[in-house]
């Protein structure tokens, strides 16, 4: 194009004096150091220093580690004017640029349920003279990330660029996005601000800009650069922790485009405006909470609601089975003259009796939240429900419920092997009110932070008894039965038809079964040639070859599901295999667009023969949650491969 206008300008000089326009000339000789430098108009500098360098990136996706070949810089940029990447070494510049185009996620879910909530701009990189010099078309602050590819794990080796709107994320929002007033866009110092933002004490918040936490670059979620700012200005850092005690605060957070680290960049300051003062303690009693004696131990002492990182101050929550006619009353202190029935604002389904004593409207389980912030009073119809990875991974809110029970205890039974996360609903979000098991069977409340993991097994049901603050634990699962147990033992395979396969160099035979809640495999393998390969069972419930994925370049067709497994962890065959017991880590279910990871559960049987003899068996057994795959029963279409090596398909019946 600038040959085209130089072409223009020399006619034009048949008419007058007209020329041609050059991008001006950035200086780079005062850089010492090598690395990633932005250049160009739209950063309103003519020379390049040292500040104009990116500073190199983490991988919030891996533990947030340094990425080799990942940079990042916040940095304001004007708009309708250029700028590039250039890359230093030994002196030596190489231009670094793309074609920027918006992209946002078509769904917010899934790897990209943390991402802006804002589109961004994005494009593969180009190299060298032919780099295209890239624009935005608003001036303000922007953060550029540039990633090489060097692991080869992106489509390609890419430039993102993000506008930046900061705000807050933390307990004070149950962890949602208040935005930031800020100053007008300049490198040399931009505030943003916020004023009477009421905090905890010990509350905990980050920085994040338009909402998000991370920036997702590849399509399996593994690369992802954040978006956000913890704890001394460290991307993805630690959350930023008030120590002052609840109250209301300003909160200030400067930028001021500097060299080195993104935290170079960034300074903040947290000024308590004015203190709060909510109860430390509320205490329940009644009828049946200690028989109005306040001296008993059924007193109950509600626990806070949870803030994310620390106890939210002010919000108190129970949970318990209670009598429409047993009347009762909180209170700030275990005596009468701190008593309460009522708040400012109240349910409307509870009742009073002359005592002022409340009632609530039907004998059942039932949730009580009390928010001294708004003056509260909220009562929840009481239900449990599972979450996460004892839920096939799901974490959707109100849809794994659990049940009550005639005793006004509350069970659920998880779908899958993992650690055990349980909720009941309250005035305030799921993970507000949550709760597990300890090892010694008592109830505990999640008040601040995650608790600690509490791991299961698939078809465990949990009780959970509030009345009482304990927990029975049992893989009684009511009358059911699983088909198969997933152990080791193959007896129970006994009768079960086996289908031959269509080749015996890996899997000689396998079988099928299944019940209301799992499907089982049993896999009958060649010892010597077992070893860290795929375990693949495709899924053609339509019985539609033309419906559906396929696998190994056509080998199965029509797969609305398929499910991949390890059930060996040595590295080659020929050797003693070395199987996985218990839950495969690295499994995965591939159903509907959605992976869901570490759901199967496997168990091996050597029949102990030489490893030198062609003839030597292992038997394997998996067993699938059929939520994972939706499935429903009837007859569909089987077929299964080991290291690649495809044993045919064949019709089974889902029970």
């Amino acid at each position: 194009m600038k040959k085209i206008f130089c072409i223009l300008g020399i006619a034009a000089l048949l008419f007058g004096t007209v020329g041609c326009k050059k991008d001006p000339k950035i200086d780079v000789n005062d850089i010492t150091e090598d690395g990633v430098y932005v250049i160009g108009e739209a950063t309103g500098a003519t020379a390049v220093s040292a500040i104009y360098g990116m500073a190199k990136g983490h991988n919030e996706a891996k533990g947030n580690e340094l990425r080799d070949g990942m940079y990042e810089k916040y940095i304001v940029l004007e708009g309708g004017k250029d700028f590039s990447l250039v890359y230093v070494t030994g002196g030596k510049q190489t231009a670094y640029g793309a074609t920027l185009t918006e992209f946002a996620p078509t769904d917010f879910s899934g790897i990209y349920q943390d991402n802006p909530a804002t589109a961004v701009l994005k494009g593969a990189l180009v190299i060298g003279e032919k780099a295209p010099k890239m624009r935005v078309s608003t001036t303000g602050l922007y953060h550029i990330v540039l990633d090489l590819n060097l692991a080869d794990d992106l489509d390609a080796a890419q430039i993102v660029v993000s506008p930046v709107q900061y705000g807050v994320r933390g307990g004070m929002n149950s962890w949602g996005f208040t935005a930031l007033e800020a100053t007008a866009p300049k490198n040399d110092g931009i505030t943003y601000t916020l004023t009477g933002q009421e905090l905890g004490n010990n509350g905990e918040f980050k920085f994040a800009y338009n909402g998000g936490w991370k920036i997702t670059l590849d399509a399996a979620g593994e690369v992802k650069a954040n978006t956000n700012l913890g704890a001394d200005g460290i991307p993805g850092g630690s959350n930023i922790v008030v120590t002052e005690g609840a109250g209301k605060y300003k909160i200030t957070l400067t930028f001021k485009l500097a060299a080195g680290d993104v935290k170079n960049s960034w300074k903040y300051a947290i000024e308590q405006e004015s203190k709060a003062s909510y109860p430390e303690n509320v205490y329940m009693i009644g009828a049946a909470f200690g028989a109005w004696d306040w001296a008993s131990e059924g007193v109950v002492d509600l626990p806070h609601i949870s803030a994310g990182g620390d106890p939210k101050d002010g919000c108190f929550v129970v949970t318990r089975y209670f009598k429409a006619d047993d009347g009762f009353k909180f209170s700030t202190a275990k005596d009468w003259g701190k008593a309460f029935g009522s708040m400012t604002t109240n349910p409307e389904n509870v009742t009073w009796d002359t005592d002022g004593n409340i009632h609530v409207p039907a004998d059942g389980l039932w949730t009580i939240t009390l928010d001294y912030t708004t003056d509260t009073m909220t009562l929840t119809e009481g239900m449990i429900y599972g979450m996460g990875p004892c839920f096939n991974g799901d974490w959707t809110t109100a849809k794994y419920a659990g049940e009550v029970n005639a005793d006004g205890t509350a069970s659920i039974t998880t779908l899958s092997a993992g650690a055990l996360r349980v909720y009941a609903p309250c005035a305030f979000d799921w993970w507000q009110h949550e709760f597990q098991p300890t090892a010694d069977g008592k109830i505990e409340y999640r008040t601040g932070g995650e608790l600690a993991a509490f791991e299961v097994l698939a078809n465990t049901v949990v009780t959970f008894d509030f009345n009482a603050g304990t927990v029975t634990v049992s893989l009684t699962v009511g009358s059911f039965t699983p088909a198969i147990t997933v152990d080791g033992d193959m007896s129970d395979w006994a009768g079960i038809a086996a289908f031959a396969s269509s080749q015996n160099s890996r899997i000689r035979e396998w079988k099928f079964t299944s019940d209301s809640k799992n499907v089982y495999f049993q896999f009958k393998m060649r010892k010597n040639r077992a070893y860290y390969k795929p375990l693949v069972m495709g899924f053609n419930t339509d019985n539609d070859e033309a419906t559906g994925s396929s696998y190994d370049s056509g080998k199965i067709n029509g797969l609305e599901a398929i499910v991949t497994a390890y059930p060996f962890t040595n590295a080659s065959s020929g050797v003693a295999p070395v199987p996985v017991s218990g839950l495969d880590e690295n499994s995965k279910v591939e159903f509907a667009g959605a992976s869901t990871k570490s759901i199967v559960s496997v168990a091996s049987y050597d029949e102990g023969a030489s490893i030198s003899d062609d003839a030597s068996n292992i038997y394997v057994e998996l067993s699938i949650p059929r939520s994972a795959m939706n499935l429903a029963s009837g007859s569909i279409t089987v077929g299964c491969a080991f290291d690649y090596y495809v044993t045919g398909t064949q019709s089974v019946t889902v029970e």
